[in-house]
């Protein structure tokens, strides 16, 4: 479980609060098993070991709440990235890492939190999470350029349509019949990266 308050700087004023980090922990765990709409308040500052009270001194309500805790999400996951692509590794070495990042991540969100923010257009999360996918996508996008004026990536790829099949291609890796075909999940995950870096040519 991540701690959020070694993620980024928290607003000036709780970022250094132990009870506005335990809500934002607890909330992100629940969220993450049970979605938003099935979680309660009160739920939340049981197991923060919080009052009400204090919440919302903190937050409005608890959509605020949510759309914090996915911010925070997508900071740690745009901090994680930045640290794969600067590091000294192959492109193949940094392609499995961004991989299995994406994979991890998806495995721990429920289909509960996925619907409650790309469908149930009534908790209005819906917008807010498309246009932090956009944010995202952009930086994501602005690191994967830098790469190529360094070389590892090839000048004439079309990075938008890299990020595009990045997204598209988690969801076939949780395939039980292509997990079959392999000895272990990590072991898919290097055929996939060698696809991508490699092609179907031999290596030179």
């Amino acid at each position: 479980m991540c701690d959020f308050n070694n993620i980024i700087p928290l607003m000036e004023n709780f970022k250094n609060n132990k009870k506005y980090i335990a809500i934002l922990n607890t909330s992100r765990e629940l969220f993450w098993k049970h979605g938003v709409r099935r979680v309660t308040v009160e739920e939340i500052c049981r197991e923060a070991k919080t009052s009400k009270m204090t919440f919302y001194r903190f937050f409005p309500d608890k959509i605020e709440l949510a759309k914090k805790v996915l911010d925070l999400f997508y900071e740690e996951s745009l901090l994680n990235f930045r640290k794969i692509i600067r590091d000294d590794s192959s492109a193949s070495v940094k392609m499995q890492k961004m991989i299995q990042m994406k994979l991890e991540g998806s495995n721990e969100i429920s289909n509960e939190f996925i619907q409650d923010f790309l469908i149930s257009a009534n908790l209005g999360l819906t917008s807010y999470f498309e246009e932090k996918l956009k944010v995202i996508w952009a930086a994501g996008i602005k690191e994967f350029k830098l790469g190529q004026d360094e070389g590892w990536i090839r000048k004439d790829l079309n990075i938008e349509f890299l990020f595009f099949f990045s997204q598209k291609i988690i969801p076939v890796l949780n395939d039980k019949d292509l997990l079959n075909l392999f000895s272990s999940p990590q072991d898919l995950i290097v055929e996939v990266a060698n696809l991508i870096i490699y092609g179907i040519a031999p290596k030179e």
